[in-house]
């Protein structure tokens, strides 16, 4: 057979668009335990094969459960991102330098929420999202999530094109063909081994309120519901549970497939007639709008599996604040936390003597029934020079301003 060197870079999609596929499988077999192997001569083999190596080496530790788990964000290449912000305890005082992946999405949720925006001084401005969480879910939960793919249709291409190059004689591209809908059907088909599942800590009958708030930059999500409900979102889990170590054999055998599929069509494809690389190009392009496609819709996906169907549609409400030290006043009100001096240093972390007596002052204050801030610099006016005194009543009006923005809103919380 004559190479044609205008289609032999139809052999080179095997190096790229392998994180689509690999969203696309784990979104269509993972998530949405889809039945139907996806069959058909993608591209990115190379890519995908290295996920199912890393998914093989992503063992999760999971107690009492039989079988053995993995973390399937490991088919993706960037799961280190998938690392949620800082939560802070409210009535502890107690942190997690970071949450996990349902933080991070409530976080990354919060910021497109319609937002009120609260009278008071403007600098930098900060986010204050408040989550009314309702009960959580249960310790260990299943969920799928639902999307709408149609997968006949990259696989009746591939089919088609299969055919075509027997029409055409051309075996070896037909061999190919044949050999990318086998090794991504396979693959597809060792992923349902797997079994999504949701877990989280259990907490001891009658524990306190797991209020809180979740910090990233000028982000504050406000956490108000029960420990179980709160450690779902902090401390809760996603793994693929499989029933024994076959599984893992399974993506290994997978990863060494999808390997060796893209070294040989990169060799064999450029040696197939012009019809065959056109025909095998057509079904990278189909399989490639496909996978776009399914990638498209994993986001709206994912949100509705976790914030839907596992935290049961919490209320979310946002708000604006001018300040970093409106924001920290606003969120006292809402948290109503017995330590109010200690959060509020772990909030702004400034040690001079003017803010720790704004933080002394603010924390004694927020205790009456209606503070007030006004003239409240006038108690220390012999301790500070000019300067200080002014920067201790724009602090104090900050303070006011949130304490005023929360009562109009009082009720809401």
């Amino acid at each position: 057979m004559s190479i044609h060197s205008g289609f032999s870079t139809a052999a080179l999609l095997g190096f790229v668009g392998g994180e689509q596929n690999l969203g696309a499988l784990q979104v269509t077999h993972v998530n949405g335990r889809r039945s139907l192997p996806s069959a058909f001569n993608a591209p990115g083999s190379y890519l995908t094969g290295q996920g199912f190596g890393r998914l093989t080496a992503s063992r999760v530790w999971d107690g009492p459960h039989p079988g053995v788990s993995v973390d399937p964000t490991a088919l993706s290449s960037n799961s280190s991102s998938l690392n949620g912000p800082k939560f802070t305890a409210a009535f502890s005082g107690s942190a997690l330098p970071t949450t996990g992946p349902i933080a991070k999405l409530l976080t990354e949720y919060s910021r497109r929420l319609a937002i009120t925006v609260l009278e008071g001084r403007v600098t930098t401005p900060s986010a204050v999202t408040v989550v009314e969480l309702p009960d959580a879910p249960e310790c260990e939960v299943h969920p799928t999530a639902r999307i709408s793919a149609p997968v006949i249709l990259p696989i009746l291409v591939s089919s088609a094109a299969t055919a075509a190059c027997g029409v055409v004689g051309d075996w070896s591209t037909l061999g190919m063909l044949i050999l990318g809908m086998a090794s991504n059907g396979i693959a597809s088909y060792a992923l349902q081994a797997g079994d999504l599942t949701f877990t989280r800590p259990v907490t001891t009958p009658g524990a306190p309120a797991g209020d809180g708030y979740l910090e990233s930059d000028n982000e504050i999500v406000v956490l108000k519901g029960s420990e179980a409900a709160v450690s779902s979102i902090t401390r809760g889990q996603f793994t693929l549970r499989c029933k024994n170590e076959g599984a893992l054999q399974a993506f290994s055998t997978c990863s060494v497939l999808l390997t060796l599929q893209c070294m040989v069509q990169l060799l064999v494809v450029p040696r197939g007639s012009f019809f065959g690389q056109l025909f095998f190009l057509f079904t990278m392009v189909v399989s490639w709008l496909y996978n776009a496609y399914v990638a498209r819709q994993e986001k709206a996906a994912w949100e509705k599996l976790v914030l839907e169907d596992l935290l049961n549609a919490p209320t979310m409400k946002r708000y604006s604040l001018g300040t970093r030290t409106q924001a920290a006043v606003f969120l006292m009100q809402v948290l109503k936390p017995s330590n109010v001096e200690e959060q509020l240093s772990l909030l702004i972390p400034n040690n001079t003597p003017v803010w720790k007596t704004w933080r002394q002052t603010v924390a004694r204050r927020l205790q009456d029934s209606k503070p007030i801030f006004d003239g409240a610099e006038v108690e220390r006016s012999s301790s500070f020079n000019a300067n200080e005194m002014k920067l201790l009543a724009t602090l104090f009006n900050d303070a006011q301003a949130a304490v005023d923005a929360f009562t109009k809103l009082n009720g809401k919380f």
